[in-house]
């Protein structure tokens, strides 16, 4: 075991030294950073506004100053309490909502877009100091009576498919829930979950590009029989191979990860990570007391996890195989088969008989658990006695199932040892 380190250090050398390795961790990187862009669909509009005085000003706003506007103006009001009078600042200089359904439907279109106009109008050329908080309007009570809301849902909804343990278990993480919240504007951390979920999905195929050979090289090459000569060498040898396909594995989804992070923090800089994550718009539903930053790093925990799990598989393919391009092969099929899962869960999940089946299935895989779902699913399991949120469950069983690969991987490594070929 003394010779681990060397060993270890020169297996991580191969798998980095590969351009293979390399060109894949930048492709993926690339990709993921593209989307990471917070994605505004704006053309260029000209706004007007009246003043109290009865003044009218106009400008014309390009597509790229409108995106400025929409990222910059909500960091005004950064740090206020939401509270009604927040709220009610939103309002005050927005013309009133109609509520008039009787006037004729062309009619009523042209009044909402006048009233739109006015709106952004007031805000782009006036004051855009509550642009943030009339973005919220629509979950002004969501913000403002949680607890209330919460009640309503374990009397209207959470009873029909959650028990009493597990009610009892997410109110206790509602009351340490701090209101009322502090406003931050949080689209670039929105936008970083939304990254983060969907690149679970893809993470087997970046794992297989980098260590598809971690094994199959060694039979490809005729090694076997010196590798198996002497019996320290070959443990010592499984072991640093192993630990360089999980470390490598790791390491190639981490700076995936910090691509799109620091790509985030260059754009938008580090407004909303303090945030509840409750202010997220995807995650509202959350009951975690946690921030949005805390959020990422959960979820890129996951992520990282699964692309150890990824390796594991990749290293068990190559090893049974000897062939890499096998483990490509099943790394592709792991994406396919993910997207056909949630195809066929949408086409069945009418069939009410089918639907608890389904739904457990889904829970677990990687497209469901390594997602930003993971944050607002509020059912519990049970390992050995344990009981677990999704959060804990998805690590927990990931890492078990971690092990189990390694073990058939050495499985198959004592197996050539007896070959010697």
């Amino acid at each position: 075991m003394k010779n681990l380190g060397t060993l270890f250090g020169y297996e991580m050398k191969k798998i980095w030294k590969r351009p293979m390795t390399w060109i894949a961790v930048l492709v993926f990187s690339a990709g993921f950073v593209y989307y990471s862009r917070i994605p505004f669909y704006n053309y260029g509009h000209t706004y007007t506004a009246t003043l109290p005085d009865g003044t009218t000003i106009s400008r014309e706003f390009t597509a790229a100053e409108q995106d400025k506007f929409m990222i910059e103006a909500p960091r005004l009001l950064s740090g206020q309490p939401m509270d009604e009078a927040f709220f009610e600042k939103a309002e005050e200089n927005i013309p009133a909502q109609l509520e008039d359904t009787d006037i004729e439907n062309a009619e009523y279109r042209k009044r909402v877009s006048e009233n739109r106009e006015a709106r952004d109008g007031y805000f782009f050329l006036v004051d855009p100091t509550y642009y943030g908080a009339y973005r919220l309007l629509g979950g002004k009570d969501r913000y403002l009576h949680r607890a209330e809301q919460i009640q309503q849902n374990i009397e209207n909804s959470w009873g029909n498919y959650l028990t009493d343990e597990e009610i009892a278990y997410w109110v206790r993480m509602e009351e340490q829930i701090e209101q009322p919240y502090i406003y931050e504007p949080t689209d670039a951390p929105n936008r970083i979950l939304d990254v983060l979920g969907n690149m679970g999905v893809f993470i087997p195929v970046l794992v297989a590009l980098c260590v598809c050979d971690l094994f199959s090289q060694e039979k490809r090459a005729r090694t076997y029989p010196q590798i198996f000569s002497s019996k320290e060498g070959r443990n010592c040898l499984y072991l640093a191979k192993i630990l360089a396909g999980g470390v490598s594995s790791m390491l190639a989804a981490a700076l995936a990860i910090e691509a799109v992070i620091a790509a985030s923090l260059i754009w938008y800089g580090p407004w909303g990570w303090g945030a509840a994550i409750q202010l997220c718009a995807y995650v509202n539903s959350c009951s975690f007391p946690i921030t949005a930053g805390q959020g990422i790093l959960l979820l890129s925990a996951l992520v990282l996890v699964y692309a150890l799990l990824c390796g594991a598989l990749i290293s068990v393919v190559s090893m049974w195989s000897g062939s890499g391009v096998a483990a490509l092969a099943v790394a592709a099929g792991c994406v396919g088969v993910q997207l056909l899962v949630v195809q066929t869960v949408g086409a069945l999940g009418a069939f009410a008989a089918l639907r608890p089946l389904l739904e457990a299935v889904f829970a677990f895989i990687p497209i469901g658990i390594v997602s930003i779902s993971v944050l607002v699913d509020k059912r519990l399991t049970y390992f050995f006695g344990l009981q677990l949120n999704y959060v804990q469950a998805g690590f927990l069983l990931y890492l078990a199932v971690t092990a189990v690969l390694a073990l058939v991987c050495w499985l198959g490594w004592r197996r050539q040892a007896v070959s010697g070929v």
